[in-house]
């Protein structure tokens, strides 16, 4: 819960302090099961984890700039039954405090395939969470499967996005940046979705109507926010 409260105390200082509006997002990151086990039980990990998850929740109602919980998930390497199965509750969970709260869902997990959509789809749809308010991290260009099961795609902004583009403009970019001074530029640098929308604008993929439709539409409906 502490990184959260810095979370939102950097947003509220950007927001009051720079022409920039930032949003942000809250949660616990699945990885944090197979750490916390190495201290304590599967059943006090889980435990501790949907604590801290129900304090997510909490900013998301307090906060209009905290718009959603994530990233939240599964592991994306190998995990024995017992942790995976763990994982999947907690996700659920996540699910319910979406839908409780109405807002949206960002995952993390393994690899994307079509019959994990299907999957994340169902177990929405279960919990009584609409799948268009579930975001899918890194999920190559996989746009049109992304439609058939409802699940919201972010793609990072390499090559996936410029065959996604090819295909359908629902889907939302990321650069999957993380802010660690000894892995500099890991993945992608934060510049990275303005110079790809760049590149994509003068290769004749983007018209203007494209990018709007990318970085404002979809980015307002899937966190009922108001961009400009």
């Amino acid at each position: 819960t502490k990184s959260m409260d810095i979370l939102v105390k950097d947003i509220e200082k950007i927001n009051k302090n720079t022409p920039v509006k930032a949003f942000g997002l809250v949660g616990v990151h699945p990885a944090e099961l197979t750490y916390l086990i190495k201290f304590m039980s599967l059943e006090e990990a889980k435990e501790k984890i949907i604590n801290a998850l129900n304090y997510a929740k909490n900013l998301v109602e307090e906060y209009d700039f905290i718009v959603g919980i994530g990233e939240v998930g599964r592991p994306h390497y190998q995990v024995d039954e017992n942790v995976w199965n763990a994982s999947n509750e907690i996700l659920r969970y996540c699910m319910h405090l979406a839908k409780d709260v109405g807002c949206a869902i960002q995952i993390h997990a393994e690899s994307s395939t079509e019959e994990q959509f299907k999957e994340f789809s169902k177990m929405a749809k279960e919990t009584g969470l609409n799948p268009e308010k579930v975001v899918k991290h890194h999920c190559g260009d996989m746009v049109l499967e992304g439609e058939k099961y409802g699940i919201f795609p972010s793609i990072v902004a390499s090559k996936p996005v410029s065959e996604a583009v090819k295909k359908s403009l629902r889907f939302v970019m990321e650069t999957d940046y993380i802010d660690d001074l000894k892995r500099p530029g890991v993945v992608l640098g934060i510049k990275t979705v303005p110079r790809r929308t760049k590149k994509l604008i003068d290769s004749g993929l983007l018209d203007e109507e494209g990018v709007y439709k990318i970085h404002k539409e979809n980015i307002e409906r899937l966190y009922n926010i108001e961009l400009f």
